[in-house]
């Protein structure tokens, strides 16, 4: 069975979208759906905590970012915590399930690195975001306008987050490895990948092609393409808040920069919660 074969999966892909538009709030916060509308195969091993491969394809996990595991092969690209971590947990996940699993298209299939996007549930209808997120081995990351379960992976974060699970246990331990969260005002050069950056807003503006919404050291940055999807009215009451924003930082003249596409990123505007995102 070929995740790709969309002549075969066109109706079932249709009939699972229709159903996720119109499921009630209720199911949303804990991930419920039909299984039988959902196009079942064989995984076969996670490569990260977020990434596995189901028939010979790579396939990324929607709605959440797992610690990367380091990359020596590759100009020694450093590691995040708890990767290997990650990785094991999902791969026990999916072994206690004898790799059955549920595969649910959303809004956008495929990434900037062609790999299919998926929403992933065991044979009992347990969803495998949900599970990584709640369990604290991932963190919640909106991409690509795939909102589904945007409800229900906010939830399974904040219950990572107040419990102090692993990644938040981690973090509570050894804050200066900035990872998942980081203020701004500690950043080091060394902070570029991805996280969630938490500053206060010293600066909120809008030029011809950006929203700019400074920190004391990040400048963050909508690009004009995207502002339909915000209030820009709100942007401006972030004047002089202490914000949470994630996503990737990067470098540029010495400065940390990151690139915000959806208000989801942003704590407080995210559309599903007054904290993070």
């Amino acid at each position: 069975m070929k995740l790709l074969t969309l002549p075969i999966f066109s109706l079932a892909i249709l009939m699972s979208t229709l159903f996720s538009i119109n499921a009630s709030a209720e199911d949303e916060q804990n991930c419920k759906i039909d299984t039988s509308k959902l196009l079942w195969t064989k995984a076969e091993y996670a490569l990260t905590g977020d990434t596995l491969v189901i028939n010979k394809q790579r396939v990324r996990l929607i709605g959440i970012h797992a610690p990367k595991i380091a990359k020596e092969q590759k100009f020694n690209a450093s590691g995040e915590p708890l990767a290997k971590e990650s990785q094991t947990f999902l791969n026990k996940l999916l072994a206690n399930n004898d790799l059955e699993v549920g595969v649910e298209f959303d809004t956008t299939r495929l990434d900037n690195r062609n790999r299919q996007l998926v929403h992933l549930f065991l044979k009992d209808g347990t969803s495998v975001q949900q599970k990584m997120l709640e369990s604290g081995f991932a963190v919640n990351r909106t991409m690509y306008n795939n909102l589904k379960h945007a409800k229900c992976y906010y939830q399974a974060e904040e219950k990572a987050r107040k419990g102090g699970y692993q990644l938040w246990d981690y973090l509570a331990k050894h804050p200066e490895d900035h990872f998942p969260v980081v203020e701004s005002s500690k950043l080091t050069t060394q902070d570029t990948g991805f996280r969630i950056i938490k500053g206060k807003v010293v600066k909120v503006e809008k030029s011809s092609t950006n929203y700019i919404i400074n920190m004391d050291t990040t400048g963050i940055r909508v690009p004009k393409d995207y502002w339909d999807q915000f209030d820009y009215n709100k942007i401006k009451a972030l004047k002089g808040q202490t914000i949470e924003v994630r996503g990737y930082a990067y470098l540029y003249k010495r400065v940390m920069y990151m690139i915000i596409k959806t208000p989801y990123a942003f704590a407080p505007l995210s559309p599903i919660g007054d904290s993070s995102p």
